[in-house]
């Protein structure tokens, strides 16, 4: 039995625990002046997960005080330990990009089983990198103990009504690249090609600061850009992730803030460099004398922020902001 005196004592034992898969000792908090000891001590459990994420791995945890005595229970993702139910079937998944076309290729089915083979990744990146799946219309986040992705409409809409508005976004992309992509194009011009045309084509849905309540769904899509010819920012992202990849050009979304608001933008692979693009910012311009955010090694960091961890987990990039 442990004996500890403050509530830091407790929070060490957990992360010890947490760090090594194993479970807590049992402690005695006789010197503690602890009011509601499984509150309490539930409370440290979550400060700890706030502090370091990459222990989101002991996904809960159960409390129970007799007398002076304090035992917890952990409960770990399988993934990490290894320790699966012996019939458990699931589809093996081994990165991260694994991960986002288990999600791709499943959207609309509710939910699919996973077993994760790499106990290096950790659940805050996994569920960010899902966030590139679902095309704006599903919210794909892996469930509590981490065997399974699970897929969610927005408010208001249906499986159905997301499938059919991505499978219609899908079959306009594909119309553009017939006529805007040919054969003999290299990866930067095609990118130039399908980069323009969203520039060119595409107005920004003033109703977002005017009239958010009246603002359609699909403006925040790859449909809204494509069919509407009106889109926010995460329109104009989607629609180019869709169109670089159709023609492709491995793509994903950033989220985070650009000039103090929250933004998407892209980074997409072109002849073997990772480079930024943002439509949005270039809206309007039909590339005469050349576009501000089109193909950038670097972004001005300045007026753009994001977390550069996942970036660089998406892309296999090294030190922060490069790419090339």
């Amino acid at each position: 039995v442990l004996c500890v005196n403050a509530p830091e004592d407790i929070q060490d034992e957990l992360c010890l625990a947490m760090a090594q898969l194993c479970q807590p000792r049992a402690m005695d908090i006789s010197g503690l002046a602890l009011e509601q000891p499984e509150l309490d001590v539930t409370n440290l459990y979550y400060e700890i997960l706030a502090d370091r994420p990459e222990l989101k791995y002991a996904y809960s945890i159960q409390v129970t005080v007799e007398g002076s005595l304090l035992n917890c229970s952990l409960s770990y993702m399988p993934y990490k330990t290894g320790e699966y139910p012996a019939d458990f079937q699931g589809a093996e998944v081994r990165d991260l990009g694994q991960l986002i076309s288990l999600a791709d290729d499943n959207l609309g089915s509710g939910s699919v089983p996973l077993r994760i083979t790499d106990p290096s990744l950790e659940p805050d990146e996994m569920n960010k990198a899902l966030q590139q799946s679902g095309g704006g219309y599903f919210s794909c986040t892996l469930n509590q103990d981490a065997t399974a992705i699970v897929f969610a409409p927005p408010l208001g809409m249906d499986a159905g009504d997301c499938l059919q508005a991505l499978e219609e976004a899908d079959k306009l992309a594909d119309s553009l690249i017939s006529q805007l992509i040919s054969p003999d194009m290299g990866q930067e011009e095609k990118a130039r090609a399908l980069y323009s045309w969203l520039c060119s084509n595409v107005e920004y849905d003033q109703r977002y600061y005017s009239d958010r309540a009246s603002m359609p769904y699909e403006s925040q899509t790859a449909l809204g850009a494509l069919r509407d010819g009106t889109a926010i920012c995460g329109g104009y992202s989607h629609a180019l992730k869709l169109l670089f990849e159709k023609a492709g050009i491995p793509c994903f979304n950033v989220t985070g803030i650009y000039y103090g608001e929250n933004h998407m933008w892209n980074i997409a692979q072109i002849d073997g460099r990772w480079l930024w693009f943002d439509a949005t910012s270039d809206r309007g311009s039909d590339g005469q004398f050349g576009y501000l955010r089109f193909a950038l090694e670097y972004l001005d960091e300045d007026k753009y922020q994001w977390d550069d961890s996942i970036v660089q987990a998406l892309t296999g990039s090294g030190g922060s902001g490069e790419y090339t």
